[in-house]
């Protein structure tokens, strides 16, 4: 299976936008007026299956400059901006809630090549959790700080490689007819060349760890 344009990175709808939590905790901001970012995340437990199958298919396209390698294998959950001086409490609770929900076992299934298979920016394996389940408490635990959803969840996935070089948050892939073709193929889209029957559609059985928080810098 294989998510394109319109389907591929569709924004994912939750009812996260009316919290249950209103209330604030405490008013401890410690005079810290600046907001902190980051995302919510939840890493793979062993990622070394989805590190073999990443090296294989970077190696079968057969493009060293087009792709890079995305490290730290995880399911993204959604973007997060909260008051500076409540972002460690917050991260502690959140530990707390993480404990208890523990960890996840799910499988991929296919491909999610965004925004298309003709022009990927990125090239990742479909993750059908349920999203919402996961990330609506967390949502309320973040109003209770103050914080709020920065950037919205995307389709579950987790990301093998992504376009242009290093250094570079994200780029269009330069990529020619050839590997279009071989990205259909292992997509299932394609039937024009004859790639491993392993990076065909892969099923991947993964543990997802709990959530945790990863700053865009130091709090």
């Amino acid at each position: 299976m294989v998510w394109s344009t319109g389907d591929s990175y569709r924004r994912v709808r939750m009812d996260v936008d009316e919290p249950k939590y209103s209330a604030s905790v405490g008013t401890d901001t410690m005079g810290d007026s600046r907001t902190v970012s980051g995302w919510l995340a939840c890493p793979v437990a062993d990622a070394s299956e989805i590190e073999r199958f990443r090296d294989r298919l970077y190696e079968w396209l057969e493009t060293p400059d087009s792709f890079r390698h995305a490290d730290d294998p995880h399911l993204s959950l959604f973007g997060v901006r909260i008051p500076g001086g409540r972002a460690a409490r917050f991260e502690r609770e959140l530990e707390s809630f993480a404990e208890a929900i523990g960890p996840r076992n799910c499988s991929t299934d296919g491909y999610l090549l965004y925004p298309s298979t003709r022009n990927p920016m990125v090239v990742s394996l479909d993750l059908p959790v349920p999203l919402t389940a996961l990330a609506s408490p967390i949502a309320d635990l973040l109003a209770l700080y103050d914080g709020r959803i920065s950037r919205s969840p995307v389709s579950p996935h987790v990301t093998l490689l992504k376009g242009g070089a290093r250094g570079v948050d994200v780029q269009w892939a330069r990529i020619d007819a050839r590997i279009r073709r071989r990205l259909a193929a292992v997509a299932g889209e394609s039937n024009r060349c004859d790639p491993p029957r392993r990076l065909v559609e892969p099923t991947i059985e993964i543990t997802l760890d709990p959530p945790a928080m990863e700053w865009d810098r130091p709090i």
